[in-house]
């Protein structure tokens, strides 16, 4: 007969014995019977909890039944929003507002008969009667009107005091001078080769006719390197005059008057050399909002 197999020790089938002779306890057995085995009998206490445990579980249940469905409704919106354009998105989510327009900077206060916001060009001349009373600012002939004289001065000894030594080359012009350097120029354009009609149009944005050019105001004076007398705009702009007057100038009331980005609107073309007076509150405006006279007047004195 083959040997028994024993798979407890004595100690242990002692205590098992024991725990089987002991009585059941019945708070176990409720426990054990809501846990999932056999219910107990009708009536009892036991059984009252066990059904309350159960409507526990299924209210607990459907809770999150809804929690999911409220959930994933949320997140299926979400996922939808997601998956449109950006700029729909954007749409959905902001209404467009409009722009707003630029706020036109205030210039300064200056009305069209202040003396030096005068205005003048080709197609535009000053009044025949037009007198411009003038001071002499060098010893070689060169006038400017009497009341920009002081600031001009001022101007000149800055410049000196910063190394640089300026020439004027040209101020005031009476209108019989003017019409004479007009002439001149339709005659060199002629020779050239343009007819009487081009060779006039092109004149004027080197020489203009009387009473249309600046020099005729008396506020214009033209200013070149003490070392470089000469017109040549592509040699003016690389000197450090230049540079200065470009920088300081409207400090005393002096603007560049005809622009190399400005040409169409001036009718006149570039002249790095020609310095405009138009008072210190006028040129910083004009200086700051890079406007010609020209664009200042159809602006604001139109």
């Amino acid at each position: 007969m083959p040997h028994e197999m024993k798979y407890f020790t004595p100690e242990e089938e002692e205590k098992m014995q024991q725990s089987a002779a002991q009585p059941t306890d019945p708070a176990q057995k409720v426990r054990w019977s809501a846990e999932g085995g056999p219910s107990p009998e009708k009536g009892g206490s036991g059984g009252r909890k066990g059904w309350i445990i159960a409507l526990v579980v299924i209210v607990l249940a459907v809770a999150a039944l809804i929690v999911a469905l409220v959930w994933g409704g949320g997140a299926g919106q979400k996922g939808e929003a997601d998956s449109l354009p950006a700029s729909s998105q954007a749409s959905a989510s902001a209404q467009p507002t409009a722009e707003p327009s630029p706020t036109p900077v205030p210039g300064p206060a200056v009305t069209a008969e202040d003396w030096f916001a005068v205005l003048n060009g080709p197609g535009n001349p000053l009044p025949e009667d037009f007198d411009p009373q003038t001071d002499a600012i060098d010893g070689a002939g060169y006038y400017l009107d009497s009341r920009a004289v002081e600031d001009f001065f001022a101007m000149q000894q800055a410049a000196q005091e910063a190394g640089l030594q300026l020439k004027i080359i040209s101020g005031f012009r009476s209108t019989q001078r003017q019409q004479q350097l007009y002439e001149q120029e339709v005659q060199a354009l002629l020779s050239q080769g343009l007819d009487q009609a081009a060779a006039e149009e092109q004149a004027q944005r080197v020489e203009q006719k009387a009473y249309e050019s600046d020099h005729n105001t008396g506020l214009a004076v033209d200013l070149v390197p003490q070392y470089r007398q000469t017109k040549d705009a592509a040699t003016i702009v690389q000197t450090p005059e230049y540079q200065w007057l470009s920088e300081h100038a409207a400090e005393y009331g002096f603007v560049l008057r005809y622009p190399e980005d400005k040409q169409e609107i001036t009718g006149v073309e570039f002249k790095p050399w020609h310095w405009r007076y138009v008072g210190k509150e006028l040129a910083s405006f004009l200086k700051e909002q890079n406007l010609t006279l020209e664009e200042y007047w159809q602006q604001d004195l139109s």
